[in-house]
């Protein structure tokens, strides 16, 4: 994945965010806790490619 790639899901993230803000102000929880969760999981995968130059690319946490 290329650094260009890695600040698509950075503004993608914060996107979601925005989203999620907005949901929550007017009332719409269920939404808003939707993409506040993509928010976070975006953004875990930026930082992570950051810190150690990749990320886990799998929807386990269990190791096969």
């Amino acid at each position: 994945m290329s650094l260009e790639e890695v600040e698509i899901l950075k503004e993608r993230a914060e996107k979601f965010l925005m989203n999620g803000e907005h949901l929550l102000k007017n009332g719409i929880y269920d939404l808003a806790a939707f993409n506040i969760q993509q928010f976070v999981e975006l953004y875990l995968k930026y930082k992570l490619f950051l810190l150690v130059g990749d990320y886990l690319k799998t929807c386990s946490i269990k190791n096969s």
